[in-house]
C-alpha cells in the first residue's frame, strides 16, 4: 500500500480525490489548515475507510507542518498539492495574501519535500494561465498569457518554479490545468461547501433548490446565445486524473508533464441554466449582478488528447450526471459541510 501526502485534503476537490485514492487502495496522509477546508469531510472519509488509512494533520503549509509530517511518515512516496486560495475576486483585494499562501506556501512545500527525498508531485493548476483562447480546443502548446488576475499569476508562478526544479532534476511533477469543475461524488456524499460557490453549475443547482438566489455576472460575448461557453469537467473525473497522474509518476523515474483536464466540449451559461431547470423541475428566477465581469473570453474549451495519450484518462460523466450528483449533495447538505 503506497502512501501519498495530500495538502488541502479537506477542500472540495481535495476531499473527492482522497475518496477516490482511498477506494483504489492508497493510504493518505492529509494536511489542511481548515481555513477553506472542512473537518467533516476528513471525518467522513476516516469513518468510511478507517483512521489508519487517512491520517490527518491540521496545519498551514507556510508554517512548518509539512516537515513535521514528513518526519513522522518517511513512507510517503509522492504528494498531491491542492492547498491554495482560489477566489479570483478576492485575489484582487488581498493579492499579498494570495502570493504568500499560493506561491510562498508552494515554495516551502517543495523545499521540504525535496529535503525529505519526496520528489514526485502532482500540482493543481488552472486553465487561467492561457488567457483568452487564440484557438480551440486549447492544447498544452497554446501560448501562455500574462495572467490577468492575481490568482492566475500565482498559478503561473508555481508552474515556473516546478519547471525550474524539474530541469535541475530536484523533482518530477505533473501539473494538471483544470477547466471548469462541477459535480459531487456520484452518491452525493461529498461536494462543494463554498457559500456562495465560485462555480456556475453549483450555484444554479443551489438556486433551483431554493438555497440561494442566482445572478448572471458576465458581460455579453460573441456566442450564439450571448453567454460564455466553458468546458465543465466532473469532479470525480478530475479526481481520477489525479490518481492516474500519481500512478504515472510512480511508474516513471524521469520526466514531467503539463496536462489539460477538460471534456473537450463546451456549454454556454444559458445551456447550464436550462439543464438545471429541466433536471430539477424548477423554473428558478435568474437575476443580473450589478457588478458584471468584463473582458470575458467567448469560449474556453480544452483539448484532452494529451491526457488520453499520457495518462489514459477519459472523462466518463455527462453534464446531466454532474447536475444530478449536485442535487443529491445539496439536498443532503443545503449549506455544505458546516464550519
Amino acid at each position: 500500500m503506497q502512501t501519498i501526502l495530500i495538502t488541502g485534503a479537506g477542500g472540495y476537490i481535495g476531499s473527492v480525490t482522497c475518496d477516490l485514492l482511498l477506494a483504489h487502495g492508497y493510504r493518505i496522509i492529509a494536511i489542511d489548515n481548515l481555513s477553506r477546508g472542512y473537518i467533516q469531510a476528513i471525518e467522513y472519509l476516516q469513518n468510511k475507510y478507517g483512521a489508519d488509512r487517512l491520517i490527518y494533520y491540521q496545519g498551514d503549509i507556510t508554517a512548518g507542518i509539512v516537515s513535521k509530517t514528513l518526519d513522522a511518515h518517511p513512507e510517503i512516496v509522492a504528494c498531491i498539492h491542492f492547498a491554495a486560495l482560489l477566489n479570483v475576486g478576492e485575489s484582487w483585494k488581498i493579492p499579498e495574501v494570495y502570493q504568500k499562501n499560493n506561491v510562498g506556501g508552494t515554495q516551502r512545500l517543495l523545499d521540504e519535500l525535496i529535503a525529505h527525498g519526496v520528489k514526485k508531485i502532482v500540482f493543481s493548476s488552472s486553465c487561467t494561465v492561457y488567457g483568452n483562447a487564440q484557438y480551440l480546443p486549447i492544447d498544452e502548446n497554446h501560448p501562455i498569457a500574462e495572467p490577468v488576475t492575481p490568482y492566475g499569476k500565482t498559478k503561473r508562478a508555481c508552474e515556473i518554479l516546478l519547471a525550474d526544479l524539474a530541469r535541475s532534476q530536484a523533482l518530477q511533477y505533473i501539473s494538471l490545468r483544470y477547466f471548469n469543475v462541477c459535480g459531487a461524488t456520484d452518491d452525493g456524499a461529498i461536494g462543494d461547501s463554498k457559500d456562495p460557490s465560485f462555480h456556475l453549475v453549483q450555484n444554479a443547482v443551489r438556486s433551483a433548490l431554493g438555497i440561494a438566489p442566482f445572478e448572471l455576472n458576465y458581460a455579453t460575448v460573441n456566442t450564439p446565445d450571448g453567454s460564455p461557453i466553458r468546458d465543465y469537467v466532473n469532479v470525480v473525473d478530475l479526481a481520477d486524473a489525479h490518481e492516474k497522474a500519481i500512478s504515472w509518476l510512480l511508474q516513471h523515474e524521469t520526466g514531467s508533464e503539463i496536462i489539460n483536464i477538460g471534456t473537450g466540449t463546451g456549454n454556454s451559461v444559458h445551456e447550464i441554466i436550462t439543464t438545471v431547470k429541466q433536471l430539477t423541475g424548477k423554473d428558478f428566477p435568474v437575476g443580473t449582478a450589478s457588478d458584471r465581469r468584463q473582458n470575458e473570453a467567448d469560449k474556453m474549451i480544452a483539448s484532452n488528447e494529451k491526457a488520453k495519450k499520457v495518462l489514459g484518462w477519459t472523462p466518463t460523466h455527462t453534464l446531466a450526471s454532474s447536475v444530478q450528483s449536485l442535487i443529491t449533495w445539496y439536498t443532503k447538505h443545503p449549506k455544505g459541510w458546516s464550519k
